[in-house]
């Protein structure tokens, strides 16, 4: 069987399995026996092997003598991965969950904030002052403004020249894509963007212009906070 079909069968199934775990189609949190599975997803029990080994490197299963496979519960899942953020998150958009995210975004964007204002050439100033402008004058519905302000996080988190920064900050701007969407299913829905948001980030951009790094991550720290307020407020 050629080897890409293999992995995008493997994929196939760990999203299924994934949906399912999610909506709780497993009594007792206990997945069937592997041969039931093969059949139930209409795949080879290698291709079913592999996509469990998938979720237990994930932390998403534990596999037990006389118990067989069982889904650990989602607070125990590698949130570290950008697609078991977004599972995670899925799962369980409580409060404290946010609150453990907006922490681990604190890692990331404020001391890339910094590092971009020290390290950042002439090119990379001039994408986030591009990149901020077309966050100002993005339409003032929430998902134009999330995609102008990812790509925002993102030129800065480049211009930061960490490379462990840029691979936690993919997970960050999966979790704060889940996050918007989840909120936005909620009876309230997400607010859109404060005007005071926008402006913070423009005292950040011009922090970083000005190679300020502690204004740039004191700026940045102080408005995650206040962030942070508001997306535990609509999930409540």
């Amino acid at each position: 069987m050629n080897h890409g079909y293999e992995a995008s069968l493997v994929k196939r199934v760990v999203n299924q399995l994934v949906a399912g775990i999610i909506n709780g189609e497993y009594k007792d949190n206990i997945l069937p026996p592997q041969i039931l599975l093969s059949q139930k997803h209409g795949v080879s029990r290698t291709i079913m092997r592999e996509a469990l080994s998938v979720l237990i490197s994930r932390r998403m299963l534990d596999v037990r003598p006389k118990t067989g496979t069982r889904i650990r519960p989602a607070h125990e899942w590698l949130i570290i991965d950008s697609e078991v953020a977004e599972w995670r998150l899925r799962a369980l958009p409580d409060p404290d969950c946010l609150r453990r995210l907006v922490e681990f975004r604190s890692l990331v964007d404020p001391p890339a904030a910094a590092l971009a204002a020290a390290r950042a050439n002439r090119h990379q100033r001039i994408g986030i002052n591009a990149a901020f402008q077309r966050l100002v004058h993005a339409s003032p519905t929430e998902p134009s403004q999330a995609t102008s302000e990812e790509a925002l996080l993102t030129a800065i988190v480049d211009a930061s020249g960490d490379e462990i920064l840029r691979q936690m900050g993919s997970v960050v701007r999966v979790a704060m894509r889940t996050i918007k969407a989840t909120l936005r299913n909620h009876p309230q829905g997400l607010l859109r963007m404060p005007e005071s948001e926008i402006s913070d980030y423009g005292k950040v951009v011009r922090a970083i212009d000005a190679a300020d790094g502690e204004s740039a991550r004191t700026i940045m720290s102080h408005m995650l906070e206040r962030t942070a307020s508001l997306w535990i407020e609509e999930a409540v």
